[in-house]
C-alpha cells in the first residue's frame, strides 16, 4: 500500500492524566487527514497513564485489521506506543494486516521510504532492547545461583518456548491480540506468532 492508497483512516489521542485534553491531538490529525485528502471515520480517545492494558487501543487495532480503515493515524509515537518493542510489534501487526501507521509530529508514514527506513530502525531498537532485558535476566540469575536464592525452575535455565506455548494459547483464547501477547510475556512477536500454531 502507498500513500495514494490510503482513502479512510482512523485518529488515536491518548492524555496521561485527567487534566489533560485531546483537543490539540485531535486538530493535529483532522489538518493532516484533510490535507492529504482522507476521510477521518473516527478519532479513539483514550485516558491513560502508564496502563498496561489499552483498551480503546485495542479496539481500534481489532477494528482497523478487520478492515475499518487503512491506517492509523496518531499525533505522536508515545502516544500510541509504551516502549520500542510494544512499538514495533504493535505497528507490525497492522502493516502486516494492511492497516499503514502514520504519526503527525513525528512526520512517520510507513508508506514512504523514509518510513519504511524508520521501522527497521525500530525493529533493530527493539530487539536491543530486548537484548538487554536478557543481558539483566541472565545477570540476575547468575547472582541468585551464587547466593542460593531459589527461582520457580531450575536456576539459569531460560523458559523455553514450549515452557511458555500454553500461556500464549491461553491468552489468544481470551482473544488477546499477539503484539500484546509479545508484551506482556517479554517475547519476540515472531516467537509469538510461531507459538500460536503450535
Amino acid at each position: 500500500m502507498t500513500e495514494n492508497d490510503i482513502k479512510r483512516v482512523a485518529g488515536y489521542v491518548r492524555v496521561s492524566t485527567e487534566e489533560q485534553n485531546h483537543a490539540m491531538q485531535a486538530s493535529d490529525i483532522r489538518k493532516l487527514a484533510e490535507l492529504r485528502g482522507w476521510e477521518l471515520v473516527t478519532i479513539v480517545e483514550e485516558k491513560a497513564s502508564g496502563a498496561k492494558l489499552r483498551p480503546a487501543r485495542q479496539k481500534l487495532m481489532a477494528d482497523a485489521t478487520a478492515g475499518a480503515c487503512d491506517a492509523i493515524v496518531v499525533w505522536k509515537l508515545d502516544r500510541w506506543g509504551r516502549g520500542s518493542v510494544d512499538l514495533q510489534t504493535s505497528v507490525e501487526d497492522l502493516i502486516t494486516h494492511g492497516v499503514q501507521f502514520v504519526s503527525v509530529r513525528d512526520n512517520i508514514d510507513a508508506t514512504t521510504a523514509s518510513g519504511k527506513l524508520f521501522l527497521q530502525l525500530l525493529a533493530a531498537f527493539a530487539e536491543f532492547e530486548r537484548a538487554q532485558l536478557r543481558e539483566r535476566v541472565t545477570a540476575g540469575l547468575r547472582h541468585a545461583k551464587r547466593h542460593g536464592t531459589r527461582t520457580g525452575r531450575a536456576i539459569g535455565r531460560p523458559a523455553t518456548s514450549a515452557e511458555r506455548a500454553p500461556r500464549v494459547h491461553a491468552l489468544v483464547a481470551k482473544g488477546v491480540r499477539l503484539p500484546e501477547i509479545a508484551r506482556r510475556l517479554e517475547m519476540p512477536y515472531s516467537t509469538v506468532h510461531r507459538l500460536r500454531h503450535k
